[in-house]
C-alpha cells in the first residue's frame, strides 16, 4: 500500500507485486500474522522480509470453512486452543483434553471407559431427540462421529466414537464456533456448533524425526461411600436365614448379634462391610508411543504419524489396543496447491462395560450390593461342574460381577480409513477456487456373548453386529477478496453434497449346543436382521465480508439445504446470519492502558433434519412362518408423518472484548439467548391406533447464558514468562413447551429405580424425575 493514499494490491504466493507509485514514496507492506514494515520505493526490485509477530499470530483464527481472519473482524464468539495444550497429559479420547479449556464447553465422560465414547454439548441441549453434539471438521471435511453403541432403559453398550480416530500429536489447533453465527455455513449437521481441527503439516524446510510417550494411571474415583451404614440385607424389619436370597435388599440393622449363613456356606456375623465393593477394581494403566517423521522441500512436504496405544481398564479382564497411522503430503507449483492426507485406525478392545439396566451392568450390581456383603465372597461364581453359581435366587437383575468378567465375554474390532483431497487455483491475487473431496470408510463389528446357565440366558447366545459405514462429502469454494481506500472486502460462494451409506447386521444365535465354544455355528437358532441408513444433503450457500477502517466490520450469510429425510415441499429450508464488530480502540487510542475494545452482535437462524425412514411405514419379515407362507409385519412403533418440518432454532450473542496494560490482562465476556422449535419428536399415542408414538413438530427449548473468559501475564521477564486463564459459563436450560396437552416427555427411564430423565415444562431439559426416600436427621425411612 502507499503510504497516505488508497493505492495498493495483493502479493501472489510466492510474495510477487508490482504497484506504480510516485517517486520517493513510502510502502507500506503488511500481511496477517506479521509485522509491518514501511520500506522507500526505487527503481528495480525489491526484497521485502516481514518479521512474524507473535502478538498478531494470536488474533488470527480459524473459522467456518477453513478461512483464516483477524478476530477483531469476528461479530461472534470463537474460541481457540493450539494443538500444544492437548499432549501435556494425553487423553484416550483427544477431545477429553477441551474440558475446562472454553467456556461453554461441556466435555462428559461416559461411563464406557476409555474406550468408549465422549458427549460434548456446546451452551445446553438444543433438540429433545439426536445427540446434541456438534459437528467435527477435519482439515475442511466433516467427520463421522457416529457411536455404533447406545445405553438406554433396557441396558447396552458404548461402542465408542469417530473423534477417537484423532491423534492428539497431529492436532495443530482446534477452532470451537459455539454460537449459529458461527457455524451457519455448515448447514444443518452444525446446528450444535463446531469444532474446526487443523492438523500438522511438516515443518518448512526440515527434515525431523521426533517420539513421544506417555504413561497415565486410573483408579476408581466413586467408592460409593455416601450409602447408609446401620440396616443389612433382609426383608419386613428381619434378616433372613435363607442363603441365596435378600442379598441385595435392606431392612434390619447389622448390628453384628446375630450369624447369618450365606450362598457360599460360611457364617458370618451380621455387620457392616466398610467400603465392600473398591478391591473388585485394579489400577489402570495406558501407554501411548508415538513416532513422527517430516520431510519439507519448501514446497513440498510429507508428514507420517503412528501411534500405539494401550489401555488394561480398572475392570479386570478389560483392555484396549489402538493404532492410528496418519499421513498428509502438501505441494504447490504454478498457481495450484495440492493437500492430501489419509488416517487408518485399528482398534480392538475385549470386555466393554454393559450399561443402563443390563443384567450385566457391573457398576449397577456392585453398588446395588447389601452393605453387609463384601464383593469378594462372589469369587465363587460357579459349581464344581462350571455352571452359575446361584447366589442371589437366580435374580436375572444381577449377574455375578466375576461371572461376566471371566465366563461371559464382548469383544469389537473397528477398521477405520479416513481421506481427504483439496486443490486450490489461484487464479489472481483476488480471486481463487478450491475443491475438497472426503471419504470415510468404517467396518467395525460387535460380539457379545453371554455362556449357558446365566441369568436371562441359561441356554446360551451369541450376538454378533456388522456396521459397515461410508461417508462421502464433496464441496467446491470460490472465494474473493480486495480492498477499495478505506474497504476490506470478502466475499464466498460454495456448494456441497454430503451422503451416508450405512448397513448393518445383526445375527443372534441361541441355545447352545457345543460348550465352550462360542462361535455361530455352536448354537441350533440364528436369527439375522439386516438394516440400513441412507441418506443425502445438497447445500448451496455464501456469505459477504466488509470492513472500513479496520475498526468496523458486517458479515452476512445465506445457506439452503435440501435434505432427503424430510418430506418433498419442506426439505428445502434456508437460514441467514448477520453479525457486525466495532473496535472502539481504533477511535480512542488510549495507548497501553486500552491498546484493545471491540463490541459485536450477532443474530442467526439455523435448521435441522431427522433421521431417514421418518415419512413412511416401514415393512419387515418374521423369523417364524408357515410353510409356504411368509409372516409379514410393520416394523415401526411410530406414526410417520408427511407433513414433517425442520427444527429451527433462532439465536441472539453480544459481547465485549477487552484487552489492558500492554495486551497483559484480557476479558472476554458474551451474554447469548436462543429459542429452539419445532421440534421433531415421538409423543406418546393411544395404543388403539396400534402404534406407541405419533412424530410431530412441537416443542421448544430456551437456552441463555453467560460466559467469562479472563487471561493475564503477572509476570514477563526477557527469558521466563507466566500466563494464567479463567474462564466462566452459566447455561440455562428450559422446556418452554412440548405439544401442548402433555407436560413431560420422557427420554429414558431406570425402571428398577422408578426414575425418568425426561422433558418437562418448566423444567431444564433431561430433568432426573422420581421418588426419593424420606429421612430423619439420622435414619433412612
Amino acid at each position: 500500500m502507499e503510504k497516505g493514499t488508497a493505492n495498493g494490491t495483493i502479493t501472489d504466493l510466492d510474495g510477487n507485486f508490482s504497484l506504480n507509485v510516485k517517486a520517493g514514496a513510502t510502502l507500506v507492506v503488511s500481511y496477517v500474522g506479521y509485522k509491518s514494515e514501511e520500506v522507500k520505493a526505487e527503481k528495480g526490485p525489491l526484497n521485502i522480509t516481514l518479521k512474524e509477530d507473535a502478538k498478531a499470530l494470536d488474533e488470527v483464527v480459524v473459522t467456518a470453512l477453513g478461512i483464516k481472519r483477524e478476530r477483531k473482524a469476528l461479530g461472534y464468539g470463537i474460541d481457540e486452543v493450539k494443538g500444544e495444550a492437548l499432549t501435556k497429559a494425553k487423553e484416550t479420547n483427544v477431545i477429553n483434553s477441551m474440558a475446562g479449556r472454553v467456556p461453554g464447553l461441556v466435555v462428559s465422560q461416559t461411563a464406557g471407559g476409555p474406550s468408549g465414547s465422549t458427549r460434548v454439548i456446546l451452551r445446553g441441549s438444543t433438540e429433545m431427540t439426536g445427540n446434541n453434539q456438534p459437528l467435527y471438521v477435519v482439515d475442511g471435511v466433516p467427520l463421522d462421529n457416529t457411536n455404533f453403541g447406545s445405553a438406554g432403559t433396557n441396558g447396552g453398550f458404548d461402542l465408542g466414537d469417530g473423534i477417537s480416530s484423532i491423534n492428539a500429536d497431529d492436532v495443530e489447533n482446534m477452532s470451537v464456533l459455539k454460537g449459529p453465527a458461527a457455524s451457519a455455513l455448515y448447514g444443518s449437521r452444525a446446528s450444535h456448533g463446531v469444532i474446526l481441527i487443523t492438523t500438522k503439516r511438516a515443518n518448512k524446510d526440515k527434515i525431523s524425526v521426533e517420539y513421544n510417550g506417555t504413561l497415565t494411571f486410573d483408579t476408581q474415583l466413586a467408592k460409593w461411600n455416601d450409602v447408609q451404614q446401620i440396616y443389612g440385607m433382609g426383608s419386613n424389619g428381619t434378616y433372613s436365614y435363607d442363603a441365596i436370597s435378600n442379598t441385595n435388599k435392606s431392612c434390619p440393622k447389622a448390628d453384628g448379634s446375630n450369624m447369618l449363613k450365606y450362598f457360599d456356606g460360611v457364617e458370618r456375623p451380621f455387620l457392616i462391610v466398610p467400603d465392600n465393593t473398591s478391591n473388585f477394581f485394579r489400577t489402570g494403566i495406558t501407554a501411548t508411543n508415538s513416532a513422527i517423521v517430516g520431510v519439507n522441500s519448501g514446497k513440498t512436504g510429507i508428514r507420517f504419524t503412528y501411534t500405539d496405544m494401550r489401555n488394561k481398564d480398572i475392570v479386570p479382564q478389560t483392555h484396549m489396543s489402538r493404532d492410528i497411522f496418519n499421513l498428509r503430503a502438501n505441494t504447490s507449483a504454478d498457481k495450484v496447491d495440492l493437500d492430501f492426507s489419509v488416517n487408518y485406525t485399528r482398534e480392538d478392545v475385549k470386555n466393554r462395560p454393559a450399561l443402563g439396566d443390563s443384567k450385566s451392568n457391573i457398576g449397577k450390581n456392585l453398588m446395588t450390593l447389601a452393605t453387609t456383603y463384601d464383593q469378594e465372597w462372589l469369587r465363587t461364581y460357579q459349581t464344581a461342574n462350571g455352571e452359575y453359581s446361584n447366589w442371589n435366587g437366580m435374580d436375572p437383575y444381577n449377574v455375578n460381577p466375576y461371572w461376566d468378567i471371566y465366563k461371559n465375554f464382548n469383544k469389537s474390532k473397528k477398521d477405520l480409513f479416513r481421506m481427504n483431497g483439496k486443490a486450490v487455483w489461484n487464479i489472481d491475487p483476488h480471486l481463487k477456487l478450491q475443491a475438497t473431496l472426503g471419504a470415510e470408510l468404517n467396518w467395525f463389528t460387535f460380539d457379545d456373548y453371554k455362556a449357558p446357565t446365566t441369568p436371562g440366558f441359561e441356554a446360551g447366545r451369541l450376538q454378533n453386529s456388522a456396521f459397515r459405514n461410508r461417508m462421502y462429502n464433496f464441496e467446491v469454494l470460490a472465494l474473493y477478496n480486495n480492498h477499495w481506500g478505506d474497504f476490506d472486502f470478502n466475499a464466498t460462494l460454495g456448494g456441497n453434497v454430503y451422503k451416508v451409506n450405512n448397513q448393518t447386521t445383526v445375527t443372534t444365535a441361541q441355545d447352545m449346543k457345543i460348550r465352550d465354544v462360542p462361535s455361530l455355528t455352536s448354537f441350533n437358532e440364528i436369527s439375522v436382521v439386516p438394516g440400513s441408513y441412507r441418506k443425502q444433503i445438497n447445500s448451496v450457500y455464501g456469505a459477504v465480508n466488509v470492513g472500513w477502517r479496520h475498526m468496523l466490520y458486517l458479515d452476512a450469510t445465506l445457506r439452503g439445504d435440501q435434505s432427503s429425510t424430510l418430506p418433498i415441499g419442506n426439505n428445502m429450508y434456508m437460514y441467514p446470519s448477520f453479525s457486525g464488530s466495532f473496535v472502539f480502540s481504533e477511535l480512542t487510542k488510549l495507548g497501553d492502558l486500552l491498546p484493545y475494545g471491540k463490541v459485536r452482535m450477532s443474530w442467526a437462524q439455523v435448521g435441522s433434519d431427522t433421521d431417514p425412514y421418518q415419512l413412511g411405514l416401514v415393512y419387515t419379515k418374521s423369523k417364524y412362518a408357515y410353510p409356504g407362507y411368509t409372516i409379514g409385519y410393520i416394523d415401526n412403533g411410530t406414526i410417520p408423518n408427511k407433513d414433517l418440518k425442520p427444527t429451527k432454532t433462532n439465536s441472539m450473542e453480544m459481547g465485549l472484548e477487552l484487552k489492558f496494560l500492554k495486551n497483559r490482562i484480557g476479558l472476554d465476556f458474551t451474554y447469548y439467548s436462543q429459542i429452539s422449535k419445532n421440534q421433531i419428536m415421538g409423543m406418546a399415542s393411544s395404543w388403539t391406533t396400534g402404534y406407541n408414538y405419533r412424530l410431530i413438530n412441537a416443542g421448544k427449548i430456551e437456552n441463555k447464558g453467560i460466559e467469562i473468559a479472563l487471561s493475564t501475564r503477572p509476570i514477563q521477564t526477557r527469558d521466563f514468562s507466566w500466563d494464567i486463564n479463567l474462564n466462566f459459563s452459566k447455561n440455562s436450560n428450559k422446556v418452554k413447551e412440548l405439544d401442548g396437552k402433555s407436560d413431560m416427555f420422557e427420554l429414558e427411564k431406570a425402571s428398577w429405580l422408578d426414575v425418568q430423565i425426561a422433558a418437562k415444562v418448566g423444567e431444564n431439559f433431561g430433568s432426573i424425575v422420581g421418588p426419593d426416600f424420606q429421612r430423619n436427621e439420622r435414619e433412612i425411612f
